[in-house]
Order: structure tokens, then sequence, then C-alpha cells
């Protein structure tokens, strides 16, 4: 197969390995390998694996590179922001191949060029981005498809990429027109799970294609809500309120996706300084909620409610 150029999170990706959650770039007769950001190949890395001799570590970056294995998976190997290879173990489930591809391999190349991955979802509300970060289970996707479902395109889901416009503004580039959500999300929406196919075999997160409501092009970023469920605690309305001072600092650094990455890298000053520059350009609020009960249209409208007062500074 001849590789394919595909665009997501402002970069154009020419790979050996077919994406099909990925949307195909616009390209001619004239257009080049070498018009990619990024190229995404697959050969043997085994020999290099063994000469990095690594010993137990899964993880290791060497001179601008990131190396990491998966156990009954592959290895995948970052280099200098440019090139992702892998190579599947015989038999591995191709579904959970690309899930690394799309999920780590994608934003380690991101942190390698300077586009900061927040773990979240975002949405285009009156022409911004909102984000919602938070740790796995905290209902990033279930809200964005809530959200999604009142007339708000999906921006992304799972990986938020922000870089910065001419002017100093944050900027969110669009990811690609897929959703994970987990079963009770689809119980929470009425949706069947005979009409999805899991993301991979191993667990039951199941993607949904989301075509009909992605918006395609990037957004400036006008606020990021942090997630915080509490399910165990006694059920009450939803509440959000605003973080301040360092404990927005605090918040980015803890939802950049795969942050565990960062420094090993030698990458933790560059994550401060452009956290502290993304700190101080929107507003940061958090939005929690109590219970075990399906409350993703409540928050709905406490956010809808909130932006609408104007409490975010659009710069």
């Amino acid at each position: 197969m001849l590789p394919v150029h595909y665009e997501a999170y402002g970069l154009r990706w020419l790979s050996q390995i077919p994406m099909p959650e990925l949307q195909r770039a616009p390209i001619d007769a004239g257009t080049a390998p070498e018009a990619a950001d990024v190229q995404i190949e697959s050969y043997d890395l085994t020999k290099l694996w063994e000469s990095w001799d690594v010993g137990s570590d899964n993880f290791v970056a060497r001179n601008g590179c990131l190396f990491f294995r998966i156990e009954d998976t592959g290895l995948f190997l970052m280099e200098h922001g440019k090139r992702i290879i892998v190579s599947p173990v015989f038999g591995a489930d191709e579904k959970k191949v690309r899930l690394f591809i799309l999920g780590t391999c994608m934003s380690v190349i991101m942190m390698q060029r300077g586009i900061l991955p927040l773990h979240g979802s975002a949405v285009v509300i009156e022409g911004w981005a909102y984000a919602f970060v938070g740790h796995s289970g905290a209902g990033k996707s279930t809200l964005s498809a809530a959200l999604a479902s009142r007339g708000y395109p999906l921006l992304t889901d799972d990986v938020v990429a922000l870089t910065w416009d001419a002017g100093g503004r944050a900027i969110v580039s669009p990811g690609y027109p897929q959703q994970k959500l987990w079963q009770p999300s689809l119980d929470g929406f009425g949706m069947t799970q005979q009409n999805y196919a899991t993301v991979h075999a191993e667990i039951t997160k199941y993607a949904i294609p989301v075509q009909h409501y992605f918006h395609e092009r990037a957004v400036p970023l006008a606020g990021i809500y942090e997630l915080v469920p509490q399910a165990n605690q006694e059920t009450r309305p939803v509440q959000l309120e605003e973080v301040s001072g360092l404990e927005r600092l605090h918040l980015l650094c803890s939802h950049t996706f795969r942050g565990g990455l960062v420094t090993r890298q030698g990458l933790a000053q560059w994550l401060f300084e452009t956290a502290s520059r993304l700190s101080a350009s929107v507003e940061i609020s958090r939005i929690s909620r109590t219970g075990p009960h399906f409350t993703a249209f409540e928050m709905v409208e406490r956010i809808i409610n909130h932006i609408r007062k104007g409490v975010h500074n659009r710069i």
C-alpha cells in the first residue's frame, strides 16, 4: 500500500499504516512526501531496542527520541518530532496498535515540536474553543458529546493540541472525527452498543464516528474546565468554581497528556513555560459532580450559562 496523507492536530501525517480514524489530507499530483510534517513507518525495531539496553524499563528517551514497548502490542519510536516508527508484535490487535499511535505517539511528537497536548476534549461554542480536561474516566468525552448533541461541534477528543497564533492567542487545532465513550455513557445517551465497534478487543469503550458534528478548522481557546467527578459522595447539584493562582499552573501540568514523558525527554522547562503562558491567557474553572447518576446535561447547562455570563476573557 502507498503511504497516505492524513490531517490531525494541525499537522500533516504521511503514513504507511492505514489510519481509518483520521481524515485524509487534500493532495494533488505534485504532492511530495516531504510535504508531510510527520512520517509514520512500520519496520522491525527489535535489534534497535536490544541495542539501547534499557533493562526492565519500557520507556526510554535519548537524543531527541523516545522509544517505548507495550507487551503483546509492539515497539514504538518517535524521532525529533518528525517520524513515528512502529514495530507490531506478531498477531497484535491492529486497533490497539493504532490506539497507541493516535494517543501516546502523536502526543510525544507534539511535545517534540513544541505543541502542548492536554488530556481532554474540546468543543466550539459561539466561535471559541472550550476545553475539558481531567483524569481518565472524568467524563471529558461524555460532556463534549452532550454539548455536541446541543449543537456545539466537537473540535477534538482525548487530546487537545495547543499552539499560538501571530497575535499570541492560544489556538486549538482539530483532532479527528471520532469520540470514545464507555458503556455507561452510551446508556446515558440512549445509544445501542451494537451500533458501534470497541476501541480494541480488551475494553468496552466504543468508537463513535462524529463526522456530522466535527469542526475542521482551528479555533482560539477561550477557557478550560477541569472535570472532577466524586461518585462516592452524596449527590448534590453540579458545582462550578474559578481556579486561581499557582493552582492553575499545577492543573495544566497535571493534565498534560502523558505528562510523565515530559521530564524523560528533558522538556520540563518547556512545559513550565508553556503552561505559564497558557495560564496567563485563558480563564480556568473546575466543575464537579457527585453521586453515580448521569449528569452530563446538567453540566452542559451550567457551562453554557457560565460562558454566556461573559466570565471568560476573550483576547
